[in-house]
């Protein structure tokens, strides 16, 4: 199987630090019966010349606790995350060294009381199909619809 190189790009701003996008999320999931190979990432980033950082995280999965875009708070789905400032340049990137994941979410957020920071992050992945094992296996740990306790079943009727 030959397997081509795919990349989800994310072009955003984010708002000051309290404002109502002071954080903001991203989600990309695999389309029906294929699984995601994560390969790296790059992250270009407008810096001004302060001490105030970005913060900048990979999650495998779809991320419920908003906790993690915080400093020096990581949760145990945190694949990546960079920090940005005018000591650590404008750009960076980084290897995911083809990570196994349905679905992934990217969060960005400022700290900067004042500017609007412009970013572009790319992530480079391949899309490959999964076998029935794998199939059933992603269902029950990144289902595509969240149930309830007490429903009959957590596997997504189009994944099994």
């Amino acid at each position: 199987m030959n397997k081509e190189i795919q990349r989800f790009c994310w072009f955003d701003t984010i708002g000051k630090k309290e404002s109502n996008r002071g954080t903001i999320w991203k989600y990309k999931r695999a389309i029906e019966g294929h699984k995601l190979l994560l390969a790296e990432w790059k992250l270009m980033t407008h810096t001004v010349a302060n001490d105030h950082n970005r913060f900048f995280q990979i999650y495998d999965g779809h991320t419920y606790s908003h906790w993690g875009s915080f400093r020096n708070i990581f949760d145990q789905s945190t694949l990546d995350a960079f920090s940005s400032s005018r000591y650590t340049g404008a750009s960076a990137s980084g290897n995911l060294h083809n990570w196994e994941c349905k679905e992934l979410t990217m969060s960005a957020r400022s700290e900067d009381p004042d500017y609007v920071t412009q970013f572009v992050l790319i992530v480079y992945f391949y899309e490959v199909p999964m076998t029935k094992a794998e199939r059933f296996e992603y269902a029950v740990k990144q289902p595509r619809y969240k149930y309830r306790h007490g429903f009959a079943t957590t596997l997504d009727r189009f994944e099994g």
